[in-house]
């Protein structure tokens, strides 16, 4: 498996021992991962799940007379749309632009005005292209910030309806083409008359947290970087990054979060400008307000400090 097979596997671990996702779902999912159910149980069997192996297999291939595991319960209704794309103060619009394979699709928020603006680069999670991070998209613009959130399966023509199969397409793309993309993103950014070119960042989630190290660490355009939650495939490239950077990780997030010590000493050996913060008693994904590990209080801190995070690095 890639790094992205690996870390998504991972994720959906951990969702099924918090009890988020029923075992049946939990192979299925990794299923479109690997492409094959004996791989997958081994796999499962290997990190330690306590359904992986035999009795997970047995248990998704049981005949449909069997009495079905307990549905998952649907995610809390967070706040949703915190800014609609009608507010009058800022402007949204579907860009496209030309990438290393292919047109690339993205979603634009900035503030009225020419500006120029410093822009913000937002990498989503493995679901693709969705609502959510449209509307974290608005929210930077509506703080002063031009936003772009690129489609990472921009190759595969765009985000699918199905998020599950957005995870399975993203994590059998090669993480080296999915930085190719995003720096087309930066080159798309800075040739913008309403973005300073010289004040660009970039934070994301998940596995847009991992992009957002990829893109922190592979360009040298970024100034500032906040990923959330997400591990850094290119640890060993950390001394090259010019990005100040602000990692956000939830204290009870045991696949990634335990990687934060390597990255304080990787970022500390380096000399770079940074700040570790571990939320206590939050979840991975904790900022999603349309998810299930939804956390109001680590969430809207997390807004705050990042706000003020891009705005000392991005507009001083």
């Amino acid at each position: 498996m890639n790094f992205s097979q690996r870390y998504l596997v991972d994720e959906y671990v951990g969702e099924y021992e918090a009890r988020r996702l029923g075992r049946r779902e939990l192979l299925r999912r990794v299923v479109l991962i690997t492409g094959s159910i004996p791989l997958s149980a081994s796999v499962l069997f290997a990190l330690g799940c306590s359904s992986g192996g035999s009795k997970t297999a047995a248990t998704a291939t049981a005949p449909p007379t069997q009495t079905p595991p307990p549905p998952t319960p649907p995610p809390p209704s967070g706040p949703g749309v915190t800014v609609p794309a009608t507010d009058p103060a800022i402007q949204v619009e579907e860009v496209r632009f030309k990438g290393p394979a292919s047109d690339e699709i993205a979603y634009l928020a900035r503030p009225r005005g020419n500006g120029p603006f410093p822009a913000v680069i937002v990498n989503h999670e493995n679901r693709g292209l969705v609502e959510h991070i449209k509307d974290v998209t608005r929210r930077y613009a509506k703080e002063g910030f031009a936003a772009l959130a690129p489609d990472l399966l921009s190759r595969q023509g765009g985000t699918p309806a199905d998020q599950t199969q957005a995870a399975s397409l993203l994590s059998r793309t090669n993480p080296d083409d999915l930085d190719a993309d995003l720096r087309a993103s930066v080159d798309y950014s800075k040739a913008q008359s309403f973005i300073r070119a010289s004040a660009i960042g970039v934070t994301g989630f998940c596995m847009g947290g991992n992009f957002t190290w990829d893109l922190a660490l592979t360009s040298p355009d970024i100034k500032a970087a906040i990923p959330y939650y997400g591990r850094a495939r290119l640890l060993d490239q950390i001394p090259q990054t010019r990005a100040a950077v602000l990692a956000i990780y939830g204290g009870n997030d045991n696949f990634v979060t335990p990687q934060s010590v390597q990255v304080e000493e990787s970022l500390k050996a380096a000399g770079k400008t940074y700040e570790i913060k571990i939320y206590p008693g939050a979840n991975h994904a904790f900022f999603n307000d349309t998810g299930q590990s939804y956390n109001a209080d680590a969430a809207r801190d997390a807004w705050q400090i990042s706000l003020a995070w891009f705005r000392k690095y991005l507009t001083t």
